[in-house]
């Protein structure tokens, strides 16, 4: 007797199985397509999408079903209750994730700066700037000790105190440095990886103390004595953002604009900076 009902409720779970599935159909906006054929794979059971995209076939859950409209992509899906197909336009690309460059923040960055020039002078500073796929920055740098001439004399013979010649060179020495740059920032690929580029404004000397206690600035023919002048300072160089944590590590020339050190290089200069990367807050979506 037992064996007789297990042999029928299994005869029945077919039976059981299948029931009405209804679904809806849709394109890739999200609005629903009417008259689209939905048919079981072998076409003994099919239906047609209303005026809502709604339809009902007298199936059993995954039973395989093809979706078909004119000028759309076919697709073959599983029945489920309250399934929903989204169909594509012939022609039509499918959707691929972006790189993420048209959705970057704006990322503000500040850099504490160490530099050392040949001849040795070394200095500090700091840059400042904001960057997307471009950007901006800003940079100022000054020597540790700055000693300002207290007066120039020209190859040892200009009239120092009345006297034609050098005063007492005690063998302080100090080298001044000063600039102001400022310039773009540019977004290397996908990466976090920035080249910048800029110029501005810098200021060296060298002076020497006296025995009197004057510091005086001693002009020579060669440009890399770092005698006063006013220059053209031109940078270049890469930053990089890791995990919010700035790197950078750049070149400037320092040009002279003034004789004779206008046919010189009066500089060249390393610089280094480390500081932290941090992006600005998305507006929030209307």
């Amino acid at each position: 007797m037992k064996k007789r009902y297990i042999l029928l409720f299994l005869l029945f779970i077919p039976l059981l199985l299948h029931g009405q599935i209804s679904g809806v159909v849709v394109n890739s906006s999200g609005m629903p397509l009417t008259g689209v054929m939905v048919q079981t794979a072998d076409g003994s059971v099919s239906a047609v999408t209303d005026l809502d995209g709604n339809f009902e076939l007298n199936v059993s859950a995954g039973t395989p079903l093809t979706v078909a409209f004119l000028g759309y992509r076919s697709v073959n899906v599983a029945a489920s209750p309250g399934m929903q197909v989204v169909l594509r336009e012939k022609g039509a690309k499918p959707h691929m994730p972006q790189s993420g460059q048209d959705d970057l923040p704006w990322s503000v960055f500040i850099l504490a700066n160490g530099m050392t020039s040949f001849p040795f002078a070394p200095a500090v500073g700091l840059t400042v700037g904001m960057v997307r796929k471009g950007g901006w920055y800003v940079n100022a740098m000054t020597g540790f000790g700055f000693h300002m001439e207290d007066q120039t004399l020209q190859n040892g013979y200009d009239t120092y105190n009345g006297h034609n010649d050098l005063p007492f060179y005690t063998g302080e020495t100090s080298k001044q440095t000063f600039s102001v740059t400022a310039g773009g920032v540019a977004r290397l690929g996908n990466a976090p990886v920035y080249w910048y580029g800029g110029l501005g404004w810098a200021y060296k000397s060298l002076t020497l103390e006296t025995n009197n206690g004057k510091w005086v600035a001693y002009y020579t023919s060669a440009g890399n004595n770092m005698s006063p002048l006013h220059s053209l300072a031109l940078e270049t160089g890469i930053m990089a953002n890791i995990k919010g944590f700035a790197l950078s590590v750049g070149y400037e020339a320092i040009l002279g604009l003034t004789k004779p050190y206008s046919e010189y290089t009066a500089a060249h200069e390393i610089k280094i900076g480390l500081g932290g990367m941090f992006d600005c807050k998305r507006r929030a979506a209307k």
